[in-house]
């Protein structure tokens, strides 16, 4: 990966050229290694490793069995921050009472991570309110979703969103941000626009044929799913639930 190429003023660097005073000791060369690894199946947890330097931040990337689950998350409760050196750290925060999910995408991502997933206090409207957040590293690999899903600082829905989602990516959308309602279920998607919610629903009705429509609460949109759409899509959501949430499938 030290050898990746990055275009800078007309000249070709690598990853030491453009890092000349990162540590290049920080990992130790290995040439002995002949096994053939299926890609991203040995990535074991980074938690309590010494400070990652600029080049091993730049040799890491997402890989592609994680993206679903990222998108799903992002669209929903997990949120992304970007520092002045262009890299992206990822957020994701839910109550107390689903502590295991958090832990459950903790598990995923803990080859991400510096740290253990924290007990938060949040102060609304004088009661206080006590959540667990994980957070990763800051990447620049992360750096391409806060440009799919931010612009100028706000999330939005990514224009892109058709190619994105999946049944991963929707059950983690439902797992973070469903909510029954009967045998149907609701999005939260109050922080979005009417219009964004109705680019969603048009991707839910084209991709997954899904009844869908828009339900005003306190005046802010949310995406309604159907009975009878969330028993048809059950079994292709199930594989990708954690246990703990499988109750907002009706199971």
């Amino acid at each position: 990966m030290t050898s990746r190429i990055i275009l800078k003023n007309k000249k070709t660097l690598n990853l030491l050229e453009r890092f000349p005073r990162s540590n290049r000791n920080y990992l130790p060369a290995n040439n002995q290694c002949k096994a053939i690894v299926v890609w991203s199946s040995n990535l074991g947890s980074t938690v309590n490793y010494p400070q990652f330097t600029s080049i091993v931040r730049h040799m890491v990337n997402i890989p592609t069995n994680l993206r679903s689950m990222l998108g799903g998350l992002l669209i929903s409760d997990a949120w992304l921050e970007i520092n002045k050196l262009g890299n992206t750290r990822f957020f994701f925060k839910q109550s107390m009472a689903h502590s295991a999910f958090v832990f459950f995408v903790f598990n995923r991502l803990s080859h991400f991570c510096s740290s253990y997933p924290s007990i938060t206090t949040t102060s609304i409207k004088g009661y206080k309110f006590k959540g667990i957040c994980l957070n990763t590293r800051a990447y620049p690999c992360l750096t391409e979703f806060y440009n799919m899903f931010y612009v100028k600082g706000v999330k939005i829905v990514p224009l892109d969103l058709y190619e994105m989602v999946d049944f991963e990516f929707l059950a983690y959308w439902i797992m973070s941000d469903g909510s029954k309602a009967g045998n149907a279920l609701y999005l939260q998607t109050q922080s979005f626009t009417v219009k964004e919610c109705a680019f969603i629903i048009s991707i839910l009705i084209h991709k997954f044929n899904l009844e869908c429509s828009i339900h005003m609460q306190r005046k802010q949109p949310t995406i309604y799913i159907s009975a009878k759409s969330m028993k048809k899509i059950r079994a292709n959501l199930l594989p990708f639930f954690q246990p703990s949430m499988v109750y907002k499938l009706n199971i």
